[in-house]
């Protein structure tokens, strides 16, 4: 009974994540929308960072969010307040893309003070130029408050992997700053996004 019981255990996947599936062909090359609308204000630049690491984790190529911004800019394909490009098949012609992801920023909040606390209603979208329309989505809405304890490591990378937290441990975790949080929560979002290649 007990070995039944740890074979049983053995073959759970902890904390795995099932991604949701494409629907068309897989991109090969994305951009990253860099226009998030007032609700990111003042935030908005900052709430893209780690977008295009997060992205490239799960096996694309990527745009830097910078140069996929200068690029469409150049072009002239921003138009002020565009939270998503309004032609899509230009953008993939004019840059070489497959497909545009746009994050959809509903409502950002931080302590006025410090960055003590947050709380986000963010979607991402993936838009194929190939005329797929929206091959991917993921919705997150959550809050974070500063633990007492700050045993974060000043020094971490932005697209560092999560710490091991053993069973029982304390999985909160302190951010730095709001592209800190902004990494991590493009990282959690992107575990739902099939991986490209092998």
């Amino acid at each position: 009974m007990l070995w039944a019981g740890l074979a049983a255990l053995g073959a759970c996947q902890v904390g795995s994540v099932e991604p949701v599936p494409l629907r068309g062909p897989a991109p090969e090359v994305v951009v990253v929308w860099p226009m998030l609308g007032t609700a990111a204000q003042p935030f908005a630049a900052q709430l893209l960072t780690g977008a295009d690491a997060a992205l490239r984790g799960r096996g694309y190529r990527v745009l830097a969010v910078a140069v996929g911004a200068q690029m469409l800019a150049e072009r002239g394909l921003l138009a002020a307040d565009s939270v998503e490009p309004g032609d899509l098949a230009r953008v993939g012609m004019e840059l070489g893309v497959d497909a545009v992801l746009c994050l959809d920023v509903r409502e950002f909040e931080v302590s006025a003070d410090r960055f003590a606390d947050a709380r986000w209603d963010v979607g991402w979208r993936l838009l194929s130029t190939r005329g797929h329309g929206v091959q991917w989505e993921h919705a997150h809405h959550g809050a974070w408050r500063r633990s007492d304890l700050d045993t974060d490591n000043p020094l971490r990378p932005l697209d560092a992997e999560p710490d091991f937290v053993p069973f029982g441990g304390d999985r909160s975790r302190n951010f730095r700053d709001v592209p800190d949080l902004a990494a991590n929560l493009h990282r959690l979002a992107m575990a739902h996004l099939p991986r490209r290649g092998p």
